[in-house]
């Protein structure tokens, strides 16, 4: 892999579509979504968080 990297780790706030997981399968990148993230950051620091989505927030069209 590029810069001696062995494994890669996509973060989002949000979530994966299927075509995110598809392209993963068989590939050393792990998908961390965001109810992940919050469990990860409870575990290790003990804080509880949660992710606000803003009210005017507008879903972007997928790519054609």
């Amino acid at each position: 892999m590029n810069e001696g990297a062995s494994k890669g780790i996509l973060v989002t706030t949000s979530g994966y579509g299927q075509a995110s997981f598809e392209f993963a399968r068989g590939k050393p990148i792990e998908l961390l979504d965001g109810s992940n993230l919050l469990f990860l950051l409870a575990e290790h620091t003990g804080l509880e968080a949660k992710i606000e989505i803003p009210e005017d927030w507008v879903e972007p069209l997928p790519a054609s």
